[in-house]
């Protein structure tokens, strides 16, 4: 065979092996049972074992993993290393519940058996330091999964305020590190102290308590500080809402232009009382001229009077 062919196989190979990988854990677990049915047993027990080893693999996927490999035991009259898995899938996960609903009878009832014994459940550790809150607003809540974090389907803050009857729900944010966030939102009027009561869970994927911190009896508590006096007056001003401002005092400029105004006001009044004032003096020289005025003298041509 030719070297380019070969190379040409090989890769073909390769890429196969890596698509095999690289596919889903329920494509895989899929393709598993199917060679369960066919009496595969060896070959399924070899690809379960080797998707539980693949990083990274959640918590359901890797119960089922567990669950399919415990089957593939069961089905190859192996109930030494059958009892052995599932006693690790009921100490992951108490709760669990075949996920095959056409299981046999008989692996029904050696999953019953297991379940009911009763297995020390895995180790999950929880941290967490309730946060100091200085200002009011909404509180981060963190705790850390320090152990058993591969078995911890979910991460729930369970949280009251205002003294509810009730705790509120609130599914975590849980990262690769295994660091779950949530935050807590605020309540009440701004001017009042929020009180809030939680408590932490950790669950399986079966939503069964694996660790917790507080519970609904003895939860932890913080407290949310009210806003500031000074900000909420700031906030409610009316002039903050409705854009009004105080009159501003007359500038010099402005009053300068106001006395102008009325100077000018009073100089054009000056000539009426001039023109008045005259007036008034030329009927006084009139009248003067009348009263101070001589007779005319007495003549032959008898009396006359002058106009």
């Amino acid at each position: 065979m030719a070297l380019p062919v070969r190379l040409t196989l090989l890769a073909g190979v390769l890429l196969a092996s890596t698509a095999a990988r690289a596919q889903s854990p329920s494509v895989e677990l899929a393709e598993i049972r199917e060679l369960i049915l066919h009496a595969s047993y060896d070959e399924a027990i070899e690809r379960v074992r080797a998707l539980l080893e693949r990083p990274g693999l959640d918590a359901q996927s890797h119960n089922v993993a567990l669950e399919v490999l415990a089957t593939a035991h069961i089905a190859n009259r192996d109930q030494t290393n059958a009892d052995r898995v599932l006693a690790e899938l009921y100490s992951r996960d108490p709760g669990h519940r075949l996920s095959d609903p056409d299981a046999s009878p008989v692996v029904q009832a050696a999953f019953q058996r297991a379940r009911e014994r009763h297995p020390t459940t895995v180790d999950v550790r929880l941290e967490h330091v309730p946060p100091i809150v200085e200002r009011r607003e909404s509180p981060l809540i963190e705790v850390r999964v320090t152990e058993g974090r591969d078995a911890v389907g979910e991460v729930r803050l369970a949280y009251r305020t205002g003294g509810a009857p009730r705790y509120a729900r609130l599914v975590m944010t849980l990262d690769e590190d295994g660091v779950a966030r949530g935050r807590i939102p605020l309540v009440g009027p701004p001017g009042a102290e929020q009180r809030v009561e939680y408590f932490i869970l950790a669950l399986a994927p079966s939503m069964t308590p694996l660790s917790q911190l507080g519970d609904e009896a003895e939860p932890m508590e913080l407290t949310i500080p009210a806003e500031p006096a000074r900000a909420r007056t700031l906030e409610d001003s009316p002039r903050a809402h409705t854009g009004t401002t105080e009159p501003a005092t007359s500038s010099p400029s402005t009053r300068s232009s106001t006395s102008a105004s009325q100077d000018e006001g009073s100089g054009s009044r000056w000539w009426v009382g001039l023109l008045v004032g005259v007036a008034v003096a030329g009927l006084a020289a009139v009248g003067s001229y009348y009263l101070l005025r001589e007779e005319a003298p007495d003549g032959s041509l008898g009396h006359a009077t002058l106009r």
